[in-house]
């Protein structure tokens, strides 16, 4: 799975990511970052090496959204605009699959267009 450099994914959620376990350093294992803005935060985890991520968003610290063992990733990008939109953009390996894209800025979002059933 192609991967932003630590540095990249600590600068979009203004954090350092915390390990699974204490001994185990990225890409190994799953580490988590999180970001809060107002009422408003994520957790976003991934497994560089499983090609796996898990995304929860909170607001007024209750989960609202769950994105949970998103596998078969292909590559993670992080975006940045002119305009100050900043997010983290989920490739797939199957080209048939729509990204899943977290902005962080200016405010906390989650989109993932899901196609339907039978739809290519």
């Amino acid at each position: 799975m192609e991967i932003p450099e630590p540095a990249e994914l600590i600068r979009l959620f203004e954090d350092e990511p915390e390990s699974e376990y204490e001994d185990v350093h990225w890409p190994v294992g799953l580490h988590s970052f999180r970001l809060t803005q107002g009422s408003a935060s994520v957790l976003c985890s991934i497994d560089p090496l499983a090609s796996e991520a898990y995304i929860s968003l909170y607001a007024d610290g209750e989960e609202i959204a769950y994105l949970g063992r998103l596998r078969r990733l292909g590559r993670l990008s992080v975006e940045r605009e002119r305009s100050g939109y900043e997010g983290l953009t989920l490739w797939f390996q199957e080209d048939f699959r729509e990204p899943v894209m977290l902005q962080t800025k200016p405010t906390i979002r989650l989109a993932w267009d899901v196609k339907s059933l039978g739809e290519t």
